[in-house]
């Protein structure tokens, strides 16, 4: 008798115990749990978000080919919420889309920006296309330069790099034969034209 006591007293105790463990192997509600993945989930910058940029070196399109890419700097944080998701000084590659290099007819420059690099790795982003193109002499006609908001250009025609620079939107006659080039210090912004998730934080 006093065994089968002894045996169901073990039994209770281990219902007890199974019992005390379930109700506090998922101490969350379904609500709070939600919460908690949304709170987890990176942030993602919208389309339309500027991201400012500086060249640190000289930069002459007639270096380039379409398929080039070449590097500048992020010249203000990227923030959301007041949180820092892309700090200053982050290394941005910039691919050239067009780089054609003509005397008498009007030469062309595209860029775009093809990521940020972080941790050695490169982190994709979708932006607007930037475009310079220089006068054209053909049939006595005359193409404005191109420059989108926020950038500047100096075009060096054997005369010395620095001069004409045109910045903000502005339109700028630019004579064939004359290089376009941004000299180290020029100022850039491009908006995203897709969604940016920010996930490598």
């Amino acid at each position: 008798m006093k065994n089968t006591k002894t045996i169901t007293l073990i039994i209770a105790m281990s219902i007890g115990v199974s019992a005390f463990g379930s109700t506090f192997s998922n101490p969350l509600n379904s609500n709070e749990t939600n919460a908690i993945k949304v709170m987890q989930e990176p942030p993602t910058l919208p389309v339309g978000t500027i991201l400012f940029l500086k060249s640190t070196k000289v930069i002459s399109a007639k270096n380039f080919r379409a398929g080039d890419h070449f590097f500048v700097e992020l010249d203000k944080d990227v923030t959301m919420k007041g949180k820092v998701l892309i700090p200053r000084g982050t290394m941005v590659q910039m691919e050239v889309l067009v780089s054609e290099n003509k005397k008498r007819r009007s030469s062309t420059f595209a860029v775009t920006v093809g990521g940020f690099i972080i941790d050695n790795y490169l982190q994709q982003v979708k932006t607007e296309t930037k475009v310079i193109t220089t006068e054209d002499m053909a049939g006595g006609t005359i193409k404005k330069a191109a420059i989108g908001a926020g950038i500047g250009a100096a075009f060096d025609g054997g005369r010395g790099a620095g001069r004409g620079a045109a910045i903000g939107g502005a339109a700028g006659l630019l004579k064939p034969g004359q290089v376009i080039q941004f000299p180290a210090g020029t100022e850039g912004t491009f908006q995203l034209e897709l969604p940016l998730k920010v996930d490598w934080l």
